[in-house]
């Protein structure tokens, strides 16, 4: 996992390398679910393939009912067998590339799950909720970002397109984490809009893998425009950040009298905009311009 990462930060590793290294990490994976629902299934006396609702089902209530420090976060509250069950759709989804019959209410169950459910709903300053459209669509998303998918992307594209594919994937491992944490800082809720899971997606080796299959497979189902624009948007931030700190360099007195005019809400943002800063939370990585 390491070499992806090094290799999405600009370092000039060999592709063949990289790509072998991102095929393992995710050949892995898929091993490892395989061998949790084979696992399962002889536990319930049931066959792996012909059980295999049952033995899904069995297994995401499990996760769903965890807690403490290994369990998966709960960022949108959720009724218990909800959550089960969105789980379990996931699983079918992401980790099997299945497409299970959903409805609406179902689609939007597993969003909750997810924690990006009030993407539809809550708005970061003037922008439109970002999330739109059927909740039912993610499930058609099985084609290009389930383990099976993602594994053949990374197998099968060519030099060229992880070539394309690598500033996509280096902004969103890269910047999308410190927008994320920005706006966190500036409103002083963590997962304003639903976006409070890209928060950390920097602090994780598995995220770089997981993000350059993603945009490999989007870039091939269609989705490059999509890709482009997110990529984009995501540009400005350096900058940003970078004006960001001049606060920094502001002798107190000074920075007292220019919020003193404002209300606490505005004081209290900026108080923990120059705490992130000061912990190195909005630092934006290394530059990713095609001339850098």
């Amino acid at each position: 996992m390491l070499r992806v990462v090094l290799w999405l930060e600009d370092f000039p590793l060999a592709l063949d390398s990289v790509r072998a290294s991102a095929i393992a990490v995710m050949d892995g994976h898929s091993y490892e679910v395989e061998q949790l629902l084979r696992t399962e299934a002889s536990r319930q006396g049931l066959d792996p393939a012909g059980g295999q609702d049952a033995v899904v089902g069995t297994v995401a209530a499990t996760m769903a009912a965890q807690r403490g420090k290994n369990a998966l976060p709960r960022p949108v509250r959720v009724r218990a067998s909800e959550r089960a069950a969105g789980f379990a759709h996931l699983l079918r989804i992401f980790a099997l590339g299945t497409q299970p019959d959903v409805t609406e209410d179902e689609a939007k169950t597993i969003e909750k799950v997810l924690g990006v459910s009030p993407g539809r709903r809550q708005r970061v300053e003037d922008a439109g909720p970002w999330l739109s459209g059927p909740a039912s669509a993610l499930v058609g998303a099985a084609d290009f970002v389930s383990l099976p998918r993602m594994t053949e992307a990374l197998a099968h594209a060519s030099d060229t397109e992880w070539e394309e594919s690598r500033a996509s994937a280096a902004a969103f491992f890269l910047r999308l984490p410190v927008f994320t944490r920005a706006v966190a800082a500036m409103t002083g809720r963590e997962n304003l809009a639903g976006l409070g899971g890209h928060a950390a997606l920097d602090s994780e080796p598995l995220m770089a893998v997981l993000l350059i299959a993603f945009v490999l497979g989007a870039r091939r189902a269609g989705w490059s425009e999509n890709v482009e624009d997110l990529t984009d948007s995501l540009a400005r931030w350096p900058a940003l950040v970078g004006g960001m700190k001049q606060v920094l360099d502001m002798p107190q007195h000074e920075l007292d009298h220019n919020l003193a005019g404002h209300g606490p809400e505005m004081q209290a943002g900026t108080g923990r905009i120059i705490q992130a800063l000061l912990d190195g939370e909005l630092d934006p990585g290394p530059d990713l311009s095609a001339d850098a």
